[in-house]
């Protein structure tokens, strides 16, 4: 016969006196304060749990929670928010506000699409543009490409958007999906253009987000993307 080996009792991370200042630990409190409430049924417990085991797997795969020191009794503790990832300009703009650092974006998109006649010179150093850059200056000149912000409750998002191509569906190819299933992707040369413009987006920004706990922190959102309507 089988017998069930007992688990040790569950050891609290967070403070139940105490509410955490950030999302993600609010989470975790908030599941334990299910979890440990007197009143609180047996399922209802049960599936907390399992949510709670989720969330601490997921966290000490990325490095975010650890061990007791010198304790082996499966207690976890000291969640530690991500590391900043700042962008290469981040520094230039840090006092400005959204409005601003849209504007050097359009100011350096703008830029990257005139060197096209300086690319071909002896010299090149008329205008210092990285290699991943290129793109923008090559690209078919009736592509147009749209900055916007948008203010919101929780901050700021600045919004790129490349519309008017060349025909519906330029630059996509069809690739199959892990089920078998076709879909439409951006192809190399569509690819290498998004890839520029999401360069030039973040080198205004900052990052320090963890989205395994729905922890979000940024100089400000947004994304860069094709125009839906001009999509295969």
């Amino acid at each position: 016969m089988t017998t069930a080996t007992a688990q040790p009792p569950r050891t609290r991370i967070t403070n139940e006196k105490h509410t955490p200042g950030n999302r993600a630990m609010k989470k975790i409190w908030m599941l334990e304060n299910l979890i440990f409430h007197s009143r609180t049924g047996e399922e209802e417990r049960a599936a907390a749990e399992r949510m709670l085991d989720r969330a601490i797997a997921a966290a000490q795969e990325k490095g975010q929670l650890t061990t007791r020191q010198g304790g082996n009794d499966g207690a976890w503790h000291g969640y530690r928010l991500p590391d900043i990832r700042y962008g290469a300009r981040y520094e230039q703009v840090k006092r400005l506000s959204t409005t601003e650092i849209a504007r050097r974006i359009r100011a350096d998109i703008k830029l990257a699409r005139k060197v096209e006649a300086k690319l071909g010179t002896a010299t090149g150093a008329e205008v210092a543009l990285t290699d991943s850059l290129t793109a923008l200056a090559t690209m078919p000149k009736q592509i147009k490409v749209s900055v916007r912000t948008d203010y919101f409750s929780g901050g700021s998002a600045i919004r790129v958007n490349v519309y008017n191509l060349p025909g519906k569906g330029w630059g996509y190819v069809q690739e199959t999906d892990m089920w078998g299933e076709p879909r439409w992707v951006p192809g190399p040369e569509l690819s290498a253009i998004l890839a520029a413009l999401k360069e030039i987006h973040g080198a205004y920004n900052f990052d320090g987000s963890d989205s395994m706990v729905d922890y979000y922190h940024v100089n400000y959102y947004g994304q860069v993307e094709v125009d839906w309507r001009e999509r295969p």
